[in-house]
């Protein structure tokens, strides 16, 4: 199980509709950032919610 690159904490494993899309896809409960992981190359790919209202 990959760890969040952010906060350390585990990342579960996400089933997306389209499971082509990725090898597997993990998000953080914690941060909620999402990891495509392509098993093959050993590709990592990061992906979040960008909120300007959250700056202080």
């Amino acid at each position: 199980m990959p760890i969040c690159p952010f906060c350390n904490q585990p990342m579960e494993r996400v089933t997306p509709d389209e499971q082509e899309a990725f090898a597997d896809l993990f998000r953080c409960g914690a941060c909620q950032v999402e990891q495509a992981v392509y098993w093959d190359t050993g590709e990592r790919l990061l992906a979040w919610d960008y909120d300007p209202s959250d700056e202080i």
